[in-house]
C-alpha cells in the first residue's frame, strides 16, 4: 500500500515538474517545445545551441532546411535514450536534452542528427516508410548526415560517424534497442548528475 502511494506520488510529482519545466518558442520558424527535467541544465543554453544547429542547416543546406520545416510539425527537446528521433503520427522531431548541452558534441553534430531525422520525416511524408526496409531507410538517413558533414566547415566527426554507420550490415545499421534498459541507463545517469553535478548526462549513441 505504501509502495503504491509512493509510486502515485512520484508520477504526480514528475508530471508537475514537467509542467513547470516546459517552455515553447519559435526557432527559425519551427515550433520548439523544451521539457527540461534537469535543474542543472540551463534552458537558455539548450535553445541557444539548438538555434545555432538549425542555423547551420539553414546556411549550408537551405533546401534541406526548407524540407524539414515542411515535414516537421515541431521539435521537442526532452530526456530520451538516443540523440534524436522522429514520431510519424505527430510529425515531431525529438532532440535529446543532455545531447544539446553536452560539450563533447558540437552544434554541427546536433544539426546532423536533425538532418538524419529530417530524412525519416521526408520518407514518411512521401508514403515510402516501410518497416521491412528499415535498414535501407537508415542508410538514407546516414547518407544525408554524410552530405551535411561534407557541406559544412569542420564536419570531419560527422563524416567519420556516417561512413562508419554506412559500412554496417543490416542488423547493425538499424539495431533493435532494449528501451527498458536504455531508460534505466538514463535514470542512473540523472541520479549521478543530481549527486555529483555532472550536467552532461550520458552521450546517447543512436540517431
Amino acid at each position: 500500500m505504501l509502495s503504491d502511494l509512493f509510486d502515485r506520488w512520484r508520477i504526480s510529482a514528475m508530471r508537475t515538474l514537467q509542467g513547470w519545466a516546459t517552455e515553447k518558442r519559435m526557432l527559425r520558424g519551427i515550433p520548439v517545445t523544451l521539457t527540461n527535467t534537469r535543474a542543472d541544465i540551463d534552458s537558455e543554453a539548450v535553445f541557444r545551441r539548438l538555434d545555432t544547429a538549425l542555423g547551420l542547416i539553414q546556411q549550408y543546406q537551405p533546401q534541406t532546411f526548407a524540407q524539414i520545416s515542411q515535414d516537421f510539425s515541431s521539435i521537442r527537446v526532452v530526456r530520451y535514450p538516443c540523440r534524436a528521433a522522429f514520431y510519424p503520427d505527430s510529425r515531431t522531431c525529438l532532440v535529446e536534452l543532455t545531447f544539446t548541452v553536452n560539450p563533447e558534441f558540437t552544434e554541427a553534430q546536433i544539426a546532423s542528427s536533425i538532418v538524419h531525422e529530417g530524412m525519416h520525416a521526408h520518407v514518411y511524408a512521401l508514403g515510402q516508410s516501410d518497416p521491412a526496409e528499415r535498414p535501407d531507410e537508415e542508410r538514407m538517413c546516414r547518407q544525408a548526415e554524410l552530405e551535411f558533414g561534407r557541406a559544412i566547415p569542420d564536419g570531419e566527426a560527422i563524416v567519420r560517424r556516417a561512413l562508419k554507420s554506412l559500412a554496417l550490415d543490416d542488423n547493425d545499421v538499424a539495431p533493435i534497442i532494449d528501451w527498458n534498459q536504455a531508460q534505466q541507463a538514463i535514470a542512473e545517469a540523472d541520479s549521478r548528475a543530481i549527486s555529483h553535478g555532472d550536467n552532461s548526462g550520458i552521450p546517447p549513441a543512436n540517431a
